[in-house]
């Protein structure tokens, strides 16, 4: 993997610190000032330089100053089309929140604005949610005692839910359940189900995001699937909001045909901004990624990873897509890349369309890596390094596309096949053949399965269907580069 970081940050830094702030001499000297000196020289770097629109927002970035509050800033600087880069000072939860390890509850929702209440979607194995027996189609009325609102419910549900060690949960049922939260891991691959269409062997496999850690259970399944002869898959991407570059990549090499994976075709392609596309034509870096069987890599947490996928390749001739607006970035990108070696059918609803790969660019980086030009300049890097030291920005610095440059999903996502709702209300669990996407799915393979069966619990009107929302993770819509 080739490192694309700080190649330019020299040849910007004297910009930052003598045309970020307009004012000849720093604001005064508290500790806030310094972080907002401090960060908004970081941001402003890594923008100006990495940015994917750094173009269109060069106006907008003369007029940054360094006493600017600095997550209002970025949100305010970023282009109209960004929906997801981001500032945040606590850089932990918001890795934490994309690797799958992390301290929760172990349960997703979704909004239901008709009933003011939530439904739960899916629940994680080992977790504190599936031990206390909350399951799909479950309606939660109020959280510690208070109802669910129809306005700002978001903020209500994220106050509630997030980096919290205890949650009481009140039911549509009248019960009562409290749950504490845990360490754990929230593994994505919920579950893995055969089903014989006529003759063919037809696989089904619900993701919910793109960790690295991942690996593991993909590699084991699909091996099982190869071994029962499984040539087609539908894979359920309804609630996967994305995740890490690598991840998509290994995960591709293992659906993709063979032939492709072993002759490593070209898999994707990256769009840069016109600054850094010369800058790395003059460097010799390849925009484009391959199909490989074979990962090593590490991480900046220290985690090393080496494996190898050659035995795991599906060489699919089919795959069924699973989705919705909770479709999004990793799942998108797998998508778009497959496009162009198999067969895609979409089965569900229009996809988020997030078409940018993301960088988490950490801030005590930025000055370690600058340290020599900002003593030139009288800052100090250890300072620099200190009031930084939980920041981080995601920024969107490419567009992703497949191996001819064309990004499918952008800009408004994934145009399904054929239209389905989502209805977790609908007490089927998923990979029953009743549930109502995959029973669509399992018709377009042959599967002699009757129609879904009709719920008289709960309307399922497009009205009534739940607001798919990723309330406990900061970064919905993730699609990560390694740094």
């Amino acid at each position: 993997m080739k490192t694309k970081i700080g190649i330019l940050t020299i040849l910007l830094l004297g910009l930052c610190f003598a045309g970020c702030n307009k004012d000849s001499t720093l604001p005064e000297q508290t500790e806030q000032r310094k972080v907002y000196l401090y960060v908004n020289t970081f941001a402003f770097n890594r923008i100006n330089q990495y940015y994917l629109w750094n173009e269109e927002v060069a106006a907008a970035l003369k007029d940054w100053k360094t006493a600017d509050e600095p997550i209002a800033k970025v949100q305010s600087v970023r282009y109209r089309d960004d929906r997801w880069t981001l500032l945040t000072d606590d850089v932990d939860s918001f890795y934490d929140s994309t690797t799958g390890h992390r301290k929760g509850f172990g349960f997703e929702v979704g909004m239901d604005l008709s009933a003011a209440q939530l439904i739960v979607l899916y629940t994680y194995a080992g977790s504190p949610a599936e031990e206390a027996g909350l399951k799909r189609g479950d309606a939660i009325t109020s959280l510690n005692g208070s109802p669910i609102p129809t306005q700002d419910y978001s903020a209500f549900i994220k106050q509630a839910l997030r980096n919290k060690d205890r949650v009481t949960l009140g039911m549509k049922s009248g019960a009562t359940i409290q749950l504490t939260a845990r360490d754990m891991y929230e593994n994505p691959v919920l579950l893995s189900k055969i089903f014989d269409c006529g003759g063919k062997k037809v696989g089904y496999l619900a993701y919910t995001s793109f960790t690295l850690d991942s690996y593991k259970d993909l590699i084991s399944i699909c091996k099982a699937f190869k071994q029962a002869g499984v040539s087609e898959l539908i894979l359920d991407l309804r609630y996967n909001g994305g995740g890490f570059v690598l991840a998509e990549q290994f995960f591709a090499s293992m659906l993709a045909p063979e032939a492709e994976v072993k002759a490593k075709s070209v898999l994707s392609t990256e769009v840069y901004n016109s600054k850094l596309t010369a800058q790395y034509a003059k460097e010799g870096v390849d925009n484009r990624s391959y199909f490989t069987t074979e990962f090593k890599f590490s991480t900046t947490d220290g985690q090393k990873y080496d494996f190898s996928t050659a035995d795991a390749n599906l060489g699919l001739s089919r795959l069924y897509a699973i989705v919705s607006s909770g479709t999004a970035s990793a799942s998108e990108a797998l998508l778009c890349d497959l496009y162009p070696y198999m067969d895609i059918t979409l089965v569900g609803a229009q996809t988020h369309g997030k078409f940018c790969t993301g960088w988490l660019f950490r801030g005590p980086d930025f000055y370690k890596e600058t340290a020599d030009e900002s003593r030139e300049k009288g800052v100090d890097p250890d300072e620099g390094k200190r009031y930084t030291e939980n920041w981080a920005l995601y920024l969107m610095y490419a567009r992703f596309a497949d191996k001819d440059g064309v990004t499918r999903c952008m800009p408004d996502g994934l145009t399904p096949d054929y239209a389905v709702k989502d209805n977790p209300k609908n007490p089927c669990p998923l990979g029953d053949p009743q549930e109502d996407m995959l029973a669509r799915a399992l018709a377009l393979c042959g599967y002699p399965t009757p129609a879904p069966a009709a719920h008289s619990l709960e309307s399922t009107g497009a009205d009534d269907a739940p607001v798919l929302q990723d309330y406990d993770r900061p970064g919905f819509g993730v699609y990560l580069k390694l740094p």
